[in-house]
């Protein structure tokens, strides 16, 4: 519903429409089929920017915080990039799906769901493009219910992609007894809707296998960052691919020996090449180091195919306004070497370059001269997420050279974990790439999770880091990640104990009733959090035991934090009272 603007609001909508008649429109635009998606941020009244999407001929699709997804005609374009007083219109960056059963030996978790931990009251989400043959799935990759929501503009779950349902087949056939969501976007204020969903459904694990490239300064403080920012106040952990892009990246300052105002990326070479079939889509994309918003250094990027024509050019006028980024995304028409360079633009001091080039499908070809470090997109590059490697293969046990890795633009060190990639548990194609770790590291923290209630986020990241194995640094001198595994040589938190299979309840678990008394009768030590095993599938929501050495009770809340005076195993014969839902 439109709403009624605020007189200055009015003012700048009737500015509008004057400066759309004075561009030549004999009137104001209206809504069409023919429109343009763009995404904004919102500067001023959420009502006034509603109104100045309809003055010219647009209208919102979604709002979410302080971001707006709407559709215009592309002739509104210039008059969107003037109303800076009400909206700025956003650069996402290029988007890229990143490329990935899953064996949990491989990690170590087989040890943890034969102890009991399944990932059973966890919630864990999967934010991805699409989930293709999902529906298929239940019941034997994935668990018989799943949680699905599409905050795309089609609604559609499925979307033309099943990525993200792979990712989702791994978290299950590590950690089966985790609750999922399935959750789709295509666009950054999609993502950030799906993201205030997620947080209030009380999500506590995303599973993160998309990239951005170049979505921001790579520090951190991009726009998808700053969603996934929103989300951490609920102690959501994320569990991000940290890219595929490790041998299609080149960073370096400005070099230009012989004057002509192209960049050289070594000496005498002022192209980089990378070989793309005909139909591949092509994405080629500049950051350079300056002021995000207000760029000041101008440079220009050009696209050649194999012939050496110029397919084509990004020259966006960076004169102290705008982001400092420059990206081209075009189908091959010919398979061959396409060639992408960099042009100085004015005479600002040479600043620091950040070059990805890369295709869809990724075929693993990298370019002529790649340097890996610095080659995270987003939001891999955020200092609270836990970013995810590749490791090479289960018998050589490094990080994969695809494998994208920091330093961030502020000097951290990511990725944090590295883990599997590339295996079946169906005999179908292979999941690989980063997009296939980061699930098994979503799967590890719902393990733990369950093993340790209420466990903080910070602490969860550093438990994941205390368990893995350091693996050599990288070739490009960065530190080591570590790789996950959550074996029992690393210490594996509370499991059943032996012969917990012989255990039971003895007593009335009525149907209908809300409360029983019962008598354990088992092996010494079984933990309490794992009761419902014995409940005949009733669940249970809390447990008391009398101690008669200290004259009191003691009870136990399913769920929660162990607190001072709380029972957490049982001994055979205790007698308890038991709360059920």
């Amino acid at each position: 519903m439109l709403r009624t603007p605020s007189r200055r609001g009015l003012g700048l909508v009737v500015a509008s429409v004057i400066l759309a008649l004075a561009w030549g429109a004999s009137t104001p635009p209206r809504p069409a089929a023919a429109t343009t998606r763009v995404e904004l941020i919102r500067t001023g009244d959420v009502a006034e920017a509603d109104a100045l999407l309809a003055a010219l001929g647009g209208f919102m699709e979604l709002q979410s915080a302080d971001r707006i997804q709407a559709r215009v005609p592309a002739a509104a374009l210039p008059m969107l990039h003037r109303a800076t007083r009400l909206v700025h219109l956003d650069q996402p960056g290029v988007f890229v799906p990143l490329q990935a059963l899953a064996a949990s030996t491989l990690v170590g978790a087989d040890q943890w769901v034969e102890g009991g931990l399944t990932g059973r009251g966890v919630k864990v989400a999967v934010l991805d493009t699409g989930f293709a043959g999902y529906e298929d799935a239940l019941g034997s990759t994935l668990p018989n219910s799943v949680t699905t929501r599409s905050f795309r503009a089609d609604r559609a779950v499925e979307g033309t992609t099943d990525h993200g349902r792979r990712a989702a087949e791994i978290i299950s056939s590590i950690a089966p007894g985790a609750e999922l969501y399935l959750v789709t976007f295509s666009t950054v204020t999609e993502m950030s809707a799906a993201v205030d969903y997620l947080v209030a459904q009380g999500v506590d694990v995303v599973s993160y296998s998309i990239g951005y490239i170049h979505n921001g300064p790579g520090d951190g403080s991009g726009s998808v960052d700053r969603v996934v920012s929103r989300s951490l106040g609920s102690n959501m952990a994320w569990a991000v691919a940290a890219g595929n892009w490790a041998q299609q990246h080149w960073a370096g300052t400005f070099r230009d020996d012989n004057r002509d105002a192209i960049n050289e990326f070594r000496p005498g070479v002022q192209q980089l090449t990378h070989y793309f079939n005909g139909g591949d889509l092509v994405s080629v994309s500049l950051r350079w180091d300056d002021q995000w918003g207000s760029a000041c250094a101008d440079y220009d990027l050009e696209l050649f195919s194999p012939s050496g024509a110029l397919v084509r050019a990004s020259r966006d006028l960076q004169d102290c306004k705008g982001n400092p980024v420059e990206s081209i995304q075009v189908l091959a028409t010919e398979s061959g070497n396409y060639g992408a360079r960099v042009i100085r633009g004015n005479s600002a001091p040479p600043r620091r370059l950040d070059v990805v080039f890369v295709g869809s499908p990724d075929r693993g070809v990298g370019i002529n001269i790649p340097v890996p470090g610095g080659s995270l997109g987003s939001p891999a590059d955020h200092p609270d997420v836990v970013t995810v490697g590749a490791l090479t293969n289960a018998l050589v046990r490094s990080e994969a050279p695809y494998s994208s890795r920091g330093p961030t633009a502020d000097g951290r060190a990511k990725p944090e974990i590295v883990a599997p990639t590339g295996i079946s548990a169906s005999g179908s194609e292979t999941f690989a790439g980063t997009s296939a770790a980061a699930p098994h590291v979503a799967a590890a923290m719902a393990l733990m999770r369950e093993a340790m209630p209420g466990i903080t986020r910070a602490r969860l990241t550093s438990e994941l880091q205390a368990r893995g194995q350091l693996l050599p640094a990288v070739q490009d001198g960065s530190p080591g990640a570590r790789r996950l595994d959550l074996s029992s040589t690393a210490g594996i938190g509370p499991l059943l104990p032996p012969e917990w299979e012989r255990a039971s309840l003895i007593g009335s678990l009525t149907d209908g009733s809300k409360m029983a008394a019962v008598r354990y009768q088992g092996p010494n030590g079984f933990p309490v959090r794992f009761l419902y095993r014995l409940s005949g599938g009733r669940e249970i929501v809390g447990a008391w035991i009398y101690d008669r050495a200290g004259n009191r009770w003691q009870g136990f809340v399913m769920g929660s934090a162990n607190a001072p005076d709380t029972i957490d195993r049982l001994s055979d014969g205790d007698m308890l009272v038991i709360i059920l839902r």
